[in-house]
């Protein structure tokens, strides 16, 4: 009989401790795990904020008949009112693959192209994106993280110093046109996003045919969020 007020103690304890678990969720803290949508929308947040961002844009499986733009590499200014970038863009004009540094400031660019200095360009003239859009919070590259329909939460992967959580989900053709000036603009295109533990964007990669029925690959690398950048006209 002197035993039972230990076995008592015991059981109290274990009920103690099932019932924190069950109320903690997840890791105790109380807070219920976010949704995929969550965490998208936070990631459009974290984006649409930093002021400044570093970008690559890399492809693999694209036709090298096909014109278009293949890569992309600089820095870019968020903003609503007058975003910008400059770096270099590569593409194909008629079979052609040339890579040329690019200013671009609102709707305006510049390029080097077979020039020493940058001249006035209107980039539409080769069905070419106009790079400053894509650091535009309503048009750009944040835009589509909200738009991306039925996403999904998967695993994680290393990327460099980060563990990127994984998002999937499908974009309208035609918003991914739009921005990047590839595609039929019809249907839809696979995506998956790698999110930082910090809710920011490191890489998207899309997916489909942007040149016929073949499959193509697009990687957006973000990287540098809030770094110092100065865009001027040239």
């Amino acid at each position: 009989m002197r035993r039972r007020p230990l076995v008592v103690a015991v059981a109290a304890a274990v009920a103690a401790l099932v019932l924190a678990g069950c109320s903690g969720g997840s890791g105790g803290s109380g807070s219920p795990t976010r949704t995929a949508a969550q965490r998208l929308q936070a990631a459009h947040d974290a984006l649409a904020k930093t002021g400044s961002v570093a970008l690559a844009l890399t492809s693999t499986d694209v036709p090298k008949i096909e014109n278009g733009v293949t890569a992309a590499t600089g820095r870019g200014v968020v903003s609503d009112t007058e975003p910008k970038f400059k770096g270099t863009i590569t593409g194909t004009v008629k079979g052609v693959g040339a890579t040329v540094e690019v200013v671009a400031i609102g709707e305006q660019a510049w390029l080097k192209l077979f020039t020493p200095d940058f001249e006035p360009f209107d980039l539409s003239t080769l069905n070419a994106p106009n790079p400053a859009t894509f650091f535009d919070p309503a048009k750009g590259i944040a835009a589509l993280l909200p738009q991306t329909a039925s996403p999904t939460v998967g695993g994680q992967v290393r990327a460099g110093r980060d563990v990127l959580t994984q998002v999937s989900g499908t974009l309208p053709a035609q918003q991914v046109s739009e921005l990047f000036h590839l595609g039929e603009g019809s249907g839809s295109y696979r995506v998956t996003y790698g999110l930082t533990a910090a809710d920011q964007l490191r890489t998207a990669t899309l997916v489909g045919p942007f040149f016929g029925s073949t499959d193509s690959t697009y990687t957006l690398t973000l990287t540098e969020y809030g770094g110092a950048v100065e865009i001027a006209r040239p």
